[in-house]
Order: C-alpha cells, then structure tokens, then sequence
C-alpha cells in the first residue's frame, strides 16, 4: 500500500472528493457512500480517508463506549497477529469497524500498526491522530504521533504533535526526548548531513575546516551556520543536557537572523534540568519574541512610510505594537510571580505598568523595587513620575527630593530626576521652586532636554514684568 495524494487522483474523483466534504455537515450519509467507494479502489489516499472519518463521526458520534479501554487492553496481542499475518487485510478490517464506530480504539491502533509495519507512516500518523482527539488524556498517544512522524522524516509534523502534548502534559520526558530527537534531525537535514558519505567521517572533515577558516572571524554566513549547528545538534545527541549547547546553536540562529528558529531551540533547552532553573535564558527568550515583533514593526512602518495611503499597514503596525505591549506586561507579571524576591523584575514591570497608564499598579511594584540599592533611586524617579501623571504633585516632590539627595554626582540620572523635580514644582504653579530645580540642570548641562528654553522663557517674563 503506497501514500496517495489527492492530486494524484484521477480529476473526477478529485471533484467527487470536494461534493462529498461539502455534504459532510448536511448530508453526511450520502458523503460516506461517495467517500467509501472512492477510498476502496484508492486506500492509499489519506485524505480521503480523513474525509471519511469525519463524515462517519457526524452520522454515527464520537462518544466513547465505557469498556474501551479493558476490552483494548485484552485485545492488544490479537491486533498484533493479525498485523503481523496480513497488514493489509488488518487496516480492511479496521475501517469495517471504523464504519460501525468511528472512535474504535482498537481499529484505530489496528491501523497504525500495520501502517506502520507497511512503511505507510502518513497513514499510521493518522491513527494516532485519531486516538488523540478521541482519547487525549492519554499522553502515550501524543508519543506515538510524534515518533511516528519522525519515522517518516517530517520533522515539523513531530514538532507539532509533541508540542501539543506537552501543553497537556508539561514536562514529560518521552515528549521531550521526541522534541530534542526530531529537533536533531531537523537540522541535520537542513543541513544536508544525510546527504551522502559517512556522517562521523565528514562531521570529522566539516570541525577541521571550520576551525581553519574561522579562527578569525565570526560565523554570520547562513551556510557556515547551517553547518555548524549540525555538529552542534549531533553533539546533543551525546549530550541531551548541555545548555552550553543549546545556547551555542541559538546564538548560531541569532547570527543569521533566524529568529523563530533561535526561539524554538531556546525553548527546548529551557525544558532540560538545568534550563528549567536558569532565569536567564527566560529573559533571553522574551527579548527575542520582543525583538521578532520590533522586527515586524520595523516592516510594517516601511510599508506604511512608501504607501502613506495603506490603511492595511496602519492597522496591522498598530495591532503589532498592541501585541508587543500586551506580551512585555504578561512576561513582566508571570516574572514577578515567579520570583517574588529579584527585585529587577518588579522594577522593569512596574515601569512597563506605568507606560500602560496603571499608575497605582506601577507604585506598588516600584515601592517593592526599592528594596534593592541598584534600583532604589530609578524607583524612586519613575514613582514621582507616576505621581505626576495622576495630579499627586505634593507626594512627587517628597519622592524626587529624596533621590535628588541619594544621588551624589551629577549624573543622567540626577539630571532625569531634578528635571521632573523641576515639572512637579511647575505643575503646582509654584515657578521659582520649579526655575531652581532646572538652573541647577542649566549650569552643568544647558543641552539637557529642554531646560535652556526654559530658563530662557523664564528670564523673557522677568523682563517683561
């Protein structure tokens, strides 16, 4: 039994095809008769049998009977030999119960079996398919799904079945080997390891040739790079939990600007013992989505500055940057969560919670903040600029003043701090407190922001008063 594809079939059984999925929801029955006879003469086409299953649930259900899994536990050595007899007349067999019971477990694990047994992994990946959404308590399905599509080389599918079952079942190992292993494979494929020639030997020859040609410079080629993470992905392979590693290859990705790949590895090598520890490949992670949407954001404003007139562009670069917001404020808030004590989340998330608006948020966080010396006068800068902004002048002078005296040397801080001094004073229609603040500024920097106009204004009044 050979993978069909529905292309390959003949154009008139192509366009029965489409009638009958277009008669699945309203006349599902008559879809079965024109599916069925078109999967008998062709049962190698896994979309038509997809079709099929989907027309047979909306006739017949998809509720499970309450001995599946006793009467599949007893069956299992009875699948085994009939698959082993005949692979061929086993997945016949099966689909004449999937006719009567389209959630069959033991059909379904029939067909995988002796699909798998055929080479058919397309067909075989179905039936684990089906016992997944049919059973998805089940985690060995989810397993089975991804190794099944490893097998036959479709390494992105495998990703995609593990994945969803790791969102089910966090942190199991199987799932995660399955990921690291199609991973692996991936990448040795991308780079063209398979090829030809004996992999150890040319592994051997591609390290030797790297290390002469790149003993000076930095690997940024997208080819060099390829190669490179294959050797590193093979080492993996000895080394399942090298977070060195892991970082090596994501830095690789980051070199070529392939960033959605850099994600994914960085992901994987935060699934690992020691990964699941290291906060920093956490924040490295964020600031790679931040910077895929900054990247996307960069595109969208190009598009929008040659065609002023796209209104598509406008909204999608306003959508982008809503998104980005959104996700910097979830990242900050689970950080914080998580680690309740490091004191740098609770500061970058309350000068996020400020920039959104949510100033008593904002002061709540920043307030924590404090309580590290390397935060406590930024704290206090961005609490009296929360202050500010909600009409709360008196308490942001006691604020700004306090760091104003922490602050020794005339640094941009200081400057940042004495200038909102300055605003707070100004906003309380108090002008010479607000016109000291910025001469203070003025004499060591008359460039900073705009005091100069400032004091300009101020001496223009003088004069005409």
């Amino acid at each position: 039994m050979k993978k069909v594809a529905l292309t390959e079939l003949d154009p008139r059984l192509q366009k029965q095809v489409t009638l009958a999925e277009q008669q699945i929801r309203t006349n599902p029955q008559y879809a079965i008769e024109i599916l069925t006879g078109i999967l008998a003469r062709n049962p190698g086409c896994v979309e038509v049998r997809r079709a099929l299953r989907q027309a047979q649930k909306a006739v017949l259900g998809t509720r499970k009977g309450l001995f599946d899994g006793v009467v599949g536990a007893l069956t299992s050595s009875k699948i085994a030999k009939a698959v082993e007899a005949d692979p061929v007349a086993a997945i016949n067999e099966a689909e004449a119960a999937l006719a009567k019971k389209p959630t069959d477990a033991n059909a379904n694990k029939t067909i995988a079996l002796a699909a798998t047994k055929l080479g058919f992994h397309a067909l075989a990946a179905f039936a684990y398919e089906e016992l997944a959404a049919n059973d998805p308590k089940e985690v060995q399905h989810f397993v089975d799904l991804a190794n099944t599509w490893i097998a036959g080389s479709e390494y992105d599918n495998a990703l995609h079945a593990a994945d969803a079952g790791l969102k089910l079942f966090p942190g199991n190992g199987d799932l995660q080997e399955a990921v690291r292993r199609a991973s692996v494979s991936k990448t040795m494929k991308k780079g063209n390891w398979e090829d030809k020639g004996d992999f150890q030997s040319k592994l051997k020859d591609k390290e030797e040739a790297l290390r002469l040609e790149q003993a000076a410079r930095k690997v940024t080629d997208a080819t060099t790079a390829a190669e490179q993470i294959a050797i590193l992905a093979q080492k993996l392979q000895e080394q399942p939990d090298s977070i060195d590693l892991y970082r090596d290859i994501v830095r690789q990705f980051i070199a070529v600007g392939d960033l959605d790949n850099a994600i994914a590895w960085l992901q994987r090598g935060r699934m690992t013992t020691l990964g699941k520890a290291d906060t920093s490949l956490e924040r490295q992670e964020t600031d790679l989505v931040v910077q895929r949407y900054e990247a996307r954001s960069k595109q969208l404003r190009e598009r929008a500055a040659a065609s002023p007139g796209d209104a598509a562009a406008q909204a999608e670069l306003a959508a982008n940057e809503a998104e980005l917001a959104d996700y910097r404020l979830r990242m900050a808030a689970s950080l914080v969560e998580r680690y309740p004590n490091d004191y740098s989340f609770r500061y970058e998330y309350g000068t996020m919670l400020l920039a959104a608006g949510r100033t008593d948020e904002a002061v709540q966080q920043l307030q924590y903040a404090q309580r590290n010396p390397k935060y406590r006068q930024p704290a206090l800068l961005a609490i009296g600029r929360a202050f500010v902004v909600s009409g709360k002048f008196d308490l942001a002078v006691e604020q700004l003043t306090a760091a104003k005296g922490e602050i020794q040397v005339m640094n941009d801080l200081k400057k940042d701090v004495i200038y909102e001094l300055g605003l707070a004073y100004e906003k309380m229609g108090k002008a010479k407190e607000s016109v000291d603040e910025y001469k203070v500024i003025y004499m060591a920097d008359s460039g900073f922001r705009d005091v100069a106009k400032k004091i300009n204004d101020f001496y223009e009044r003088q004069k005409g008063a």
